[in-house]
């Protein structure tokens, strides 16, 4: 029976993108759940919400259930994260203020499930790009590449502030840009993406090795 699986991200795009990875870390099927997506333009602050309380469905159950959980937040540089990176000049303020999300949801599990990862009833893994999925995807693809941007739009407020008015294509526009390139859509750039050797990715993205290990553990 294929075990049921849980993600909460933003869309159906990262939902595909998460579960395809997960099957070729762990080698199993799953039964997908949608109930809990959240919806494009969620925020940090419903993240959370909403994590709590998936996870509070489990919590109480103490035999090991077919079940497992992706929970997918872009870190959108907030500092802190374990798997960060070295910006070329200051983040702006706004940035620097947030709060290190895998921290928080990590500090969420614990205190929702227990220290001991091994007992917990149902298996989890934190997806928390540094920046955003589209770092990851462009990753995949080109491990190579010179440092990608930061932001998620170059026609963004903060891309323009923290480029002094002349920002280069960000994130969602290298996407759009590599898929217009190979006359793909988002959707295929995505799936073959999840598809690439991860291996030589996960030696540049630290985040994204944070989340293969934790698929790792499911097995």
């Amino acid at each position: 029976m294929a075990k049921h699986l849980y993600i909460l991200c933003e869309g159906e795009l990262d939902e595909m993108f998460y579960e395809r990875v997960a099957e070729r870390v762990t080698g199993q099927t799953f039964q997908s759940d949608q109930e809990f997506r959240l919806r494009l333009g969620s925020n940090w602050k419903s993240a959370i919400a909403n994590a709590k309380l998936l996870i509070s469905r489990f919590k109480h159950w103490a035999a090991k259930q077919d079940i497992a959980v992706i929970i997918a937040v872009d870190n959108d540089r907030a500092p802190g994260h374990p798997g960060g990176r070295v910006y070329l000049k200051p983040l702006l303020k706004a940035d620097q203020r947030k709060e290190p999300r895998y921290a928080k949801l990590a500090e969420m599990l614990k205190t929702s499930l227990g220290e001991d990862r091994a007992a917990w009833p149902v298996d989890v893994a934190l997806a928390v790009p540094v920046e955003m999925i589209e770092s990851w995807v462009l990753t995949l693809l080109h491990p190579d590449r010179d440092e990608l941007p930061a932001f998620s739009e170059a026609e963004s407020q903060s891309a323009r502030s923290y480029y002094d008015g002349k920002p280069p294509p960000q994130l969602k526009d290298l996407c759009k840009q590599e898929a217009k390139a190979g006359d793909q859509s988002l959707d295929e750039l995505f799936w073959k993406a999840a598809e690439s050797d991860l291996a030589p990715a996960m030696q540049v993205a630290p985040s994204l090795k944070m989340f293969v290990e934790e698929l790792k553990a499911w097995t």
